[in-house]
């Protein structure tokens, strides 16, 4: 078995071939036996609300057997709208859970992901009975993993996806008031949560006293303080404008004729070859919204976060999940010796059946300096089958403008050369011409095996 997870003093989690294993000792098999008994717990995994389990028994050994999930995305994929809900929803299971005399101690952005379009809450260790205490000993790194990240993200603009990269453990108050200064002043949430830790962060902490508890005035004063955090967290829900969400209403390069022809193209495609879709560049999600009529699992990638911000806040169907990652440079594996996270490359590789590359080959090739062999390259280990390209020449007219002064330099950059070289990886099955941008055409490519 390959060892997933050791942050967890009390379990560890492993990859076998049943899937997801959580190991049990004699102390924690009794705590999780008694947690999902409960009806609390059991009404939390028949909403999809935390990852399914259910006991296991394995030579001997007890072990919960988790939900494997796929598809996912964690928080260094998230746009800010997805980290926005991932709170919420932390937020709700403690709420729900102290209703029950429980509580989460760890209020990770990591260990929510998102998957079949909405958070789902990974971490069943975290759950612990809760000791009658009116704080919450996970306020802090809540503060850190869903607050002050979403304060900057809105203040500076600055990608939830990147802020995680460098900020496993999130943001502190001190390192956010370097990168806020002034701007920490803009509002109630900064002054409370960057502002005051910063100029207060020599004060001591007084330990509380061991007076008798009283658990009924407890939880509502501490019901009180999750009630407020919540409120605060909705303060700073994610705007969806921006020049790239109002995209399909500013496309002057397609006619609608065009535009209507390609939606035809990829539903014919569709509906004669079903299988899990990637939308590379999906932009809203025209597309994604058009081809899951015809698909269960369908992911969409962008590079702007605005753009997964609009999806993620308007989607209402359960196959289509988004990630805020650039295909020129996607999510790397991290963690400890890059071993807790795979990156995007390494947990799509041949997943898909279907992938969608529509309009963007002229951004990577001009903006990104990426070949266009390189490009096919990387698009064939991420298809099992197909792969519909749209291809744009140097005589179109939004590569003229990205490529400016520099035009001269992509003279080679014709339907020629491309069908030349796409067929070192791919078969030509079709090529459709659109009616009025004529430096636009639509390939129906199969991979060769």
């Amino acid at each position: 078995m390959k060892q997933l997870s050791f942050r967890d003093p009390l379990s560890k989690v492993y990859l076998a071939e049943e899937g997801i294993l959580r190991k049990l000792d004699t102390k924690s098999k009794f705590f999780f036996e008694e947690l999902l008994a409960k009806k609390f717990f059991k009404n939390l995994q028949s909403l999809e609300l935390i990852q399914g389990s259910k006991f296991l028994n394995k030579n001997g050994e007890e072990f919960i057997h988790h939900q494997k999930i796929e598809n996912f995305t964690q928080v260094n994929e998230m746009s800010s709208y997805q980290l926005y809900l991932s709170g919420l929803h932390t937020i709700d299971i403690m709420i729900e859970s102290l209703k029950n005399d429980y509580q989460i101690k760890d209020a990770s952005a990591w260990n929510i992901v998102f998957c079949s379009g909405k958070p789902i809450f990974l971490d069943i260790a975290s759950f612990e009975k809760w000791n009658g205490s009116k704080t919450w000993a996970a306020y802090g790194q809540f503060v850190r993993h869903f607050i002050i990240p979403l304060l900057i993200n809105k203040e500076m603009g600055l990608a939830i996806s990147k802020l995680f990269v460098i900020n496993r453990d999130g943001i502190d108050p001190l390192e956010a008031y370097k990168l806020l200064g002034i701007k920490s002043y803009k509002s109630f949430v900064g002054f409370e949560y960057v502002l005051l830790p910063y100029f207060l962060r020599s004060s001591k902490i007084k330990k509380p006293s061991n007076l008798e508890i009283d658990f009924t005035f407890n939880k509502k004063i501490l019901m009180n303080i999750l009630n407020r955090l919540k409120k605060k967290l909705k303060n700073l829900e994610p705007d969806t404008k921006s020049f790239w969400s109002q995209y399909t209403l500013n496309r002057k390069h397609y006619s609608n004729l065009d535009i209507e022809i390609k939606k035809q193209i990829i539903v014919d495609f569709i509906k004669e070859n079903p299988g899990r879709v990637l939308d590379i560049g999906c932009n809203t999600g025209e597309f994604l919204e058009i081809v899951s009529n015809y698909t269960d699992d369908v992911h969409g990638i962008d590079v702007d976060e605005n753009c997964i911000n609009f999806i993620q806040k308007n989607n209402k169907k359960k196959n289509i999940n988004v990630s805020h990652v650039s295909i020129a440079n996607p999510v790397s594996p991290s963690g400890w010796k890059n071993s807790e996270t795979v990156g995007f490359l390494n947990k799509n590789i041949n997943y898909y059946e279907n992938v969608l590359f529509l309009g963007i080959v002229h951004h990577l090739i001009v903006s990104e300096r990426i070949p266009l062999e390189d490009i096919l390259s990387l698009l064939s280990t991420l298809t099992k089958k197909n792969l519909i390209f749209e291809f744009v020449s140097n005589k179109d007219e939004k590569f003229i403008q990205i490529a400016s002064v520099n035009i001269n330099l992509y003279d080679y950059f014709t339907k020629e050369y491309f069908e030349n070289l796409v067929t070192n990886f791919f078969k030509i099955k079709k090529i459709f011409n659109l009616k009025s941008n004529l430096n636009r055409h639509i390939y129906i490519l199969e991979k060769k095996l």
